[in-house]
């Protein structure tokens, strides 16, 4: 659990006062529960005196198949305040009594609490986007057991709009970057569903239309609908800019859908060109799966030769970046009859 202050005067720790914070509205919007008033007046106002005068130290992001913790402010920069014991365990009462609410509204069990952390952010202070539940074998036993992250702000809420702060534009971006999310849990259905609200929520033209397509294809490719998979990339990379990350997953789901319909020339010319795209880019995890895609088209038209040298490919680059499990699992594909003959 964790607790942000995104401070008024009162806990302005750069001398310059923050914004308040929108009102509940917001994060319901988002499909998170948001609870008004979830601690009383005065206990804000004790909790926000008390992350301005206490001690400060650096918050630390973990280090990707390690136990270690380091100081990385590219990834996050804020401080972690020490808050009185006591003023501490008012709030982690507070959460241990919410429990059944959380529990009804994620239809989940939960158990246990983790220890508190109260953050302080000030002006320019950020997280870059992250999980906090990840089942990955990299990540951290705690992030395994992880099921909820619940944040508290400790500022009053905004009773003005402020549209260019709070409005569609933020909704739509962060209903695509939900539907990701869920695309990756994997939950097609409520992926779709935030794909929706996300287009729904932005102007026309979208700049998130390429991205929303090459979802649409994706699902589309899972639930094995090839024609349709084909049809939303194609659209996915005319929205794109050229030489673009999205261009290029729009590119590796038409050459894998092509790959599906038996188009399999157009598939490794589509391929081709997202490898160039994500080589040039420095993305190394997009370059094994544009590799791992044409060693899959190759072998279904029967040339085994070529399928295995992309494969050995793919090993490379997941060796240079430092995924071993990612290797051991082509190495893995290789060792099948199919794969040697």
């Amino acid at each position: 659990m964790s607790m942000t202050a995104l401070s008024d005067a009162a806990l302005d720790t750069d001398g310059v006062p923050l914004a308040h914070v929108p009102r509940p509205e917001f994060f319901q919007r988002l499909g998170l529960y948001a609870s008004e008033r979830f601690l009383d007046a005065d206990l804000c106002r004790q909790l926000r005196a008390a992350l301005g005068a206490g001690s400060k130290r650096a918050g630390t992001v973990g280090i990707k198949g390690s136990a270690d913790f380091v100081v990385d402010a590219t990834i996050r920069s804020v401080r972690w305040v020490s808050v009185d014991d006591a003023l501490a365990s008012t709030v982690r009462d507070r959460l241990i009594d919410s429990k059944p609410a959380l529990e009804s509204f994620y239809e989940m069990s939960l158990t246990g609490l983790e220890p508190l952390q109260f953050l302080a952010y000030g002006v320019g202070d950020h997280y870059a986007a992250h999980r906090d539940s990840r089942p990955d074998a990299s990540a951290s036993d705690t992030s395994k057991a992880r099921r909820v992250s619940a944040v508290l702000f400790l500022n009053e809420q905004s009773e003005q709009a402020a549209p260019q702060r709070y409005g569609a534009p933020l909704v739509a971006r962060a209903a695509t970057r939900k539907a990701l999310l869920y695309l990756d849990a994997p939950d097609a259905d409520a992926a779709l569903r935030w794909a929706d609200r996300a287009q729904a929520a932005c102007a026309t033209p979208c700049p998130l239309d390429a991205t929303l397509d090459n979802l649409r294809a994706h699902v589309a490719l899972e639930r094995g609908a090839a024609s349709e998979a084909l049809s939303w990339s194609t659209r996915a990379a005319a929205r794109s800019e050229e030489a673009s990350a999205e261009r290029a997953n729009a590119l590796r789901l038409s050459g894998r859908a092509q790959h599906r319909l038996g188009q399999h020339d157009a598939a490794a010319a589509a391929l081709a060109q997202a490898l160039a795209i994500d080589r040039k880019l420095g993305f190394s995890d997009r370059v094994a799966l544009d590799l791992m895609a044409a060693a899959d088209n190759e072998a279904a038209r029967g040339d085994v030769a070529a399928a295995r040298e992309f494969h050995l490919r793919a090993i490379d680059v997941y060796q240079a970046s430092g995924n071993a499990q990612a290797a051991d699992a082509v190495r893995r594909r290789l060792d099948t009859p199919a794969a040697r003959r």
